[in-house]
């Protein structure tokens, strides 16, 4: 008996991993897909192969991203139910607002931004060219107003371990006050960083890296007029 039900897991895990393959090719991309719901490619694959149970929340998201019914892909019951894709990569917000539920927001993706962590880097574009789904409770839950969140990547390795390089960062630009501790990005003359930030009694701001192996860096108050806080970093998902 228990090792039939061991089999008949193993067979629903495997099915599932089959929708799930399905709705990655609707979204378009492997580390879309894995993005949107919060994982690395890895572990999508596992999911994929049938290896490793699959969080329902993440199932939802997949779902909602591939506009298929959430029953269909948990279940196998009913029908897929996306006549079309949904065009995750290259669409603008505006363009697929129409189909937003109200739990979810799809964030703007500047996939050619990328804040440093490490030398400045320079903002070569601000158009978005993607979107990536979140939960609206999720963002709330993280102190950020979600109307008001984009998404870049991190590059360098100055805030590792917190923010391996490459991570997605999402950046709530509501809160653009320097608030001790946190980490936001900023712009300073031209270069986008994201640091931990620190305000002195005397006016000085210390950028902190977490790599300890990178010196704090203090901006002096006459330098303050090149600093513009573009947000701070209320979450980060880390990609392969």
């Amino acid at each position: 008996m228990a090792e039939t039900a061991r089999t008949d897991m193993l067979l629903f895990r495997q099915n599932l991993g089959l929708r799930i393959e399905q709705c990655v090719k609707i979204i378009g991309k492997k580390s879309d897909a894995a993005a949107i719901a919060g994982v690395t490619a890895e572990q999508l694959n596992k999911w994929i192969n049938g290896s490793v149970k699959v969080p329902v929340e993440a199932l939802r998201l997949l779902a909602e991203a591939a506009s298929s019914d959430f029953s269909w892909l948990a279940t196998g019951e009913g029908f897929p139910d996306h006549p079309r894709p949904l065009q995750i990569r290259r669409a603008g917000l505006a363009s697929v607002s129409a189909r937003d539920q109200p739990d979810f927001i799809r964030l703007p993706f500047y996939r050619d931004v990328s804040a440093s962590a490490g030398p400045g880097a320079l903002a070569v574009s601000e158009q978005s060219d993607s979107v990536i789904a979140f939960a609206r409770s999720f963002l709330r839950d993280h102190g950020a107003v979600p109307e008001r969140c984009s998404i870049i990547r991190a590059r360098g390795d100055s805030m590792s371990p917190t923010i391996p390089d490459a991570s997605l960062l999402i950046v709530d630009h509501s809160q653009t006050e320097i608030a001790n501790g946190c980490i936001m990005v900023l712009d300073v003359d031209g270069d986008l960083l994201v640091k931990r930030v620190h305000r002195r009694l005397n006016g000085m701001i210390d950028l902190v890296s977490d790599n300890p192996t990178y010196p704090p860096e203090t901006l002096p108050p006459a330098a303050l007029q090149q600093l513009r806080v573009i947000g701070r970093v209320v979450y980060f998902c880390r990609t392969p």
